[in-house]
């Protein structure tokens, strides 16, 4: 099975992004769904199986969602293996960006808003610095200069990952993101996986999350 997180803050576009990717994961003759982490509840459960996509989406409740995606992650590999999928979404949206939710085996996109302040990419950094494919959401409504200037502090931050933008809207760019996909060897989750990332060494509410018990 392949396996790709995508990980970013609300609101960036993960799920338009993951429309058009798991689309063309389809044409190429893949099974894909999505194993989505929310701290609520969410339509976007139905958006995805109106597509005719397999999609389970998980409550984070008050604990961060990238925190908890490595709780669940066995449960959503379990999931994908119940519905007989060939390519595993995790779709994750983080609170504070201290962690990221990627695995060292998985493919890891990072979902980035153009709308947002030119800073972000810094914000977030643990999660750019992490990925393997950064992609640049609503790129399209900023001028060229802004556009550049965005790209160019993604590309200084993770020089290894595939920086692009991709249109929600009309699909554009995000057959790059399906491509990375194709491009990864099947693998089985195993008992123990490592993270590319360590975990904050202090934790605050949104991560531990007030009587979670994953203290």
């Amino acid at each position: 099975m392949r396996i790709a997180i995508f990980a970013g803050p609300h609101g960036s576009g993960k799920t338009a992004l993951l429309l058009h990717t798991l689309t063309h994961m389809r044409q190429a003759g893949f099974k894909a769904g999505v194993f989505k982490i929310d701290p609520f509840e969410s339509s976007d459960k139905e958006v995805f199986q109106s597509r005719g996509f397999d999609a389970k989406c998980h409550v984070a409740g008050d604990v961060c969602p990238d925190h908890e995606a490595m709780v669940v992650l066995a449960e959503a590999y379990q999931w994908a293996l119940d519905q007989e999928l060939n390519v595993l979404a995790v779709e994750s949206g983080g609170l504070c960006h201290r962690c990221s939710p990627f695995l060292k085996r998985t493919l890891a996109v990072c979902v980035v808003n153009g709308l947002s302040n030119l800073s972000t990419p810094d914000k977030m950094r643990t999660v750019v610095e992490d990925a393997d494919v950064v992609a640049l959401m609503r790129a399209e409504m900023i001028s060229p200069a802004e556009r550049q200037v965005f790209l160019s502090r993604l590309k200084a931050i993770n020089p290894r990952a595939r920086v692009l933008h991709a249109n929600g809207l009309t699909g554009e760019g995000t057959h790059l993101v399906a491509n990375a996909i194709l491009d990864r060897q099947d693998i089985r989750l195993l008992d123990v996986e490592f993270l590319r990332a360590v975990l904050p060494t202090g934790y605050c509410h949104y991560c531990q999350g007030i009587g979670s018990g994953h203290a």
